[in-house]
């Protein structure tokens, strides 16, 4: 038993730090709005999704549930962007930077990923799933404008993040369930 659960821890570890590199890829190189810049995020990413997608069973499952997370995302950044909430570091000209950065799909796209994985955890504590979102995603974004790619323009703007982090990880977590209960009722997991 306790030969089968390494790999499976390890795949978890293997996760969270993937997460991380694509968070730090993206907070240290989209401030420099280099072309090749966001080329190596864009490859980080998909090198993070590849080997993600890679140990996923069924792994087309997985890659739909991410693509929600992408879209959920997006439009919370859009809509507090668009509310003069919070404002990224982005290369897009006038109307296009009324929308969440390219820099940022790819976090989101990473997020998704670690949604079944490496924060599984949060659906055995759904109750503190809005606690972990409040403080962590956040804290993420607080760390984000101190690399100076994320900008909030009011108290108002990061009191409306955390709001929107709380409501988007309870969110997610369920979104998870109900998938996971779809695959077990067609017996795809």
């Amino acid at each position: 038993m306790k030969n089968f659960r390494k790999p499976f821890i390890l795949q978890k570890l293997i996760n969270a730090v993937g997460f991380q590199i694509v968070w730090f890829t993206c907070a240290l190189t989209v401030n420099d709005q280099e072309p090749n810049n966001y080329i190596i995020v864009l490859t980080v990413t998909l090198i993070f999704l590849a080997q993600h997608l890679h140990f996923c069973n069924p792994s087309r499952s997985e890659f739909l549930f991410i693509i929600k997370i992408v879209f959920l995302g997006w439009m919370m950044d859009t809509l507090l962007l668009q509310n003069h909430l919070i404002s990224f570091s982005s290369p897009y000209p006038s109307p296009l930077n009324l929308i969440q950065p390219f820099w940022m799909t790819c976090l989101w796209f990473a997020l998704g990923a670690t949604i079944n994985h490496s924060l599984s955890w949060l659906k055995k504590m759904k109750g503190w799933s809005s606690l972990f979102g409040l403080v962590f995603g956040t804290l993420s974004y607080l760390a984000g404008s101190r690399f100076q790619v994320i900008h909030f323009e009011s108290d108002l703007g990061i009191l409306l993040t955390s709001f929107c982090w709380a409501l988007l990880i309870a969110l997610f977590v369920l979104i998870s369930e109900c998938q996971s209960l779809q695959l077990k009722k067609f017996g795809l997991n």
